[in-house]
């Protein structure tokens, strides 16, 4: 009977995860929806873009984190405070489901190793993302540029420029083209955006206009070498990407070989692995091997990483 009542238990608790994640997906259908219906009704003049993280975080500053909130958001997911209790709720019923099934130590294990993958996702997504607008900042500093020169205010050539450029600098500049067209200062809307983004070129570009703003001079010639910045640290990010080529395909080695070696274990020989499934010993060294797993793929992202 305590079986029954168990498994009843389980598929309650599956069944409720399963509902957190479609109403989950229903909210951001529901936001897509409002969003074209916005897009019809308003100015079109720009695409709409992402909100912007000031007011994400009203909704989730509670919850998580502000870097994890930031990379949400160079990633371009939108998370508000209900997506993320559902997203909590959905994790504890799964785990609940699996201590059941399983123990509650590869609960664990499993646990913090879906979230480990969303967390790695995630930050797949944020940097592909950062690395093409890093890209396509010069191209955007040049229509910028030329704008300038040819008579255009500076609030003018930002709109312009921004509206002629890729989609995903669209994406990021938008939400501060309209914030300047209804009456926020450049330089301070620019350094918002380069706060939310926190990325090299743009806090480059809040700053050379804060400087123009306040103490003069030609904000053309300014851009200008930062357009040749940018292309000199492209080349020296191409040479060292070439250079640690080697120790990047050691640490993907590295970190997936137990994850293979394990899989492959686990597939010629099941019996082998029930050890660490029933018994508490074996619990312990799967909770020690994720420990030790998750540190070392930290340790090798720390060497590898370039930073400027």
């Amino acid at each position: 009977m305590l079986k029954i009542v168990t498994a009843m238990a389980a598929v309650l608790c599956l069944a409720g995860g399963v509902l957190a994640v479609a109403e989950w997906r229903r909210g951001i259908r529901a936001a897509t929806t409002r969003q074209r219906l916005s897009e019809l009704a308003g100015d079109r003049e720009l695409p709409a873009a992402s909100p912007a993280l000031a007011a994400r975080l009203r909704d989730i500053d509670r919850l998580l984190p502000r870097w994890l909130v930031r990379r949400l958001f160079q990633a371009g997911i939108a998370v508000n405070g209900a997506r993320a209790s559902s997203a909590l709720i959905g994790l504890s019923l799964v785990w609940i489901f699996l201590a059941v099934a399983l123990g509650p130590a590869a609960a664990t294990v499993i646990a913090v190793t879906l979230v480990a993958v969303a967390f790695g996702v995630v930050d797949y997504m944020a940097t592909r993302r950062m690395d093409a607008l890093a890209a396509a900042t010069a191209g955007f500093f040049d229509r910028l540029r030329q704008l300038l020169i040819v008579g255009n205010s500076l609030s003018v050539a930002l709109a312009r420029a921004t509206q002629s450029s890729p989609p995903i600098v669209v994406e990021f500049y938008s939400p501060t083209v309209r914030r300047i067209a209804n009456g926020a200062g450049v330089a301070e809307s620019v350094n918002q955006l380069a706060d939310d983004l926190d990325l090299h070129e743009v806090r480059l570009l809040g700053t050379a206009i804060e400087t123009n703003l306040r103490f003069g001079g030609s904000l053309t010639a300014v851009l200008a070498n930062l357009i040749e910045n940018i292309h000199r640290r492209a080349v020296v990010d191409r040479e060292v990407r070439a250079n640690t080529s080697q120790i990047r395909a050691s640490a993907w080695t590295l970190g997936l070989l137990p994850l293979v070696a394990s899989a492959l274990v686990m597939m010629t020989n099941p019996e082998y692995m029930e050890y660490f499934i029933r018994e508490p010993a074996g619990h312990r060294m799967l909770i020690y091997a994720a420990i030790s797993e998750a540190i070392g793929i930290l340790l090798m992202r720390s060497i590898v990483r370039v930073t400027y």
